[in-house]
């Protein structure tokens, strides 16, 4: 509800005209220049807000060499989920060949198979053990990958935490999933080893999931040691001019 700028008389819808009903005042026009300098403050504070805030998220993503190298080293464990994660080998009657394992091989074996039927093969008899440990090793995967959004978004909205190690937190355990992940590969090739099937399907840990495991280990290592560094963003060009006027002045 508004209200008149001298008496405070509410205003009503059915108000239209550009005078108050009660004492006449013109309330577009009443006191129009400290309204406009109120308006001015409040914008320059708003400004000046918004500049502090973008000086923190610069200083936050490139305020030192090692903030701007964080950059690539974050980014780096994205790409090795191209890399071969592991190894297929499949050799049946008028069948044989080997597939190497990456993101996009897992997601589009995922998806070209009965989704239903692979959420009940853990409860098999014969492959039930197998099956489980297959799973538990591509959700590790899928953990570590997705852990990357979950750290990007932490930095994006905790910029202003210059000190918070939820980063060095997010990688760490990224690290770690991965490793479990090629342990719990390493497991399924011991079943496939001693199982009746091992004439004609055999699988091992990649190369890759160890480099990937080393990547995030290396970011979550960065994101502590720069967590653990001094806060101290630069001053800019006027403000540096400010304070040697202020220490001229003083001595």
């Amino acid at each position: 509800m508004a209200r008149c700028p001298k008496c405070n008389r509410k205003l009503h819808i059915w108000n239209v005209k550009a005078e108050c009903p009660d004492c006449g005042v013109n309330i577009a026009n009443y006191d129009w220049e400290n309204r406009l300098e109120q308006d001015s403050i409040e914008a320059e504070a708003a400004f000046a807000k918004l500049h502090e805030t973008m000086r923190k998220f610069k200083f936050s993503f490139v305020g030192t060499k090692l903030r701007i190298a964080r950059i690539p080293i974050s980014v780096l464990p994205l790409f090795s989920f191209l890399l071969p994660l592991g190894t297929l080998a499949v050799s049946i009657p008028f069948f044989e060949n080997t597939f190497s394992l990456n993101a996009i091989t897992i997601v589009m074996n995922i998806l070209n198979f009965d989704i239903l039927s692979i959420f009940k093969a853990p409860a098999s008899e014969i492959i039930g053990d197998a099956a489980l440990m297959f799973m538990l090793s591509l959700l590790l995967v899928v953990l570590s990958a997705l852990s990357l959004l979950v750290s990007l978004v932490f930095l994006l909205l905790n910029f202003k935490k210059f000190n918070s190690k939820g980063l060095f937190a997010t990688n760490l355990v990224a690290s770690i999933m991965m490793f479990a992940s090629a342990f719990c590969f390493n497991s399924l090739s011991s079943m496939m080893a001693a199982s009746t099937l091992s004439d004609a399907v055999s699988c091992a840990p990649s190369w890759g999931v160890f480099v990937s495991g080393a990547l995030f280990l290396a970011s979550s290592i960065t994101n502590l040691i720069v967590s653990l560094q001094p806060v101290e963003i630069p001053p800019e060009e006027n403000e540096e001019a400010e304070i040697e006027s202020k220490e001229t002045v003083n001595a």
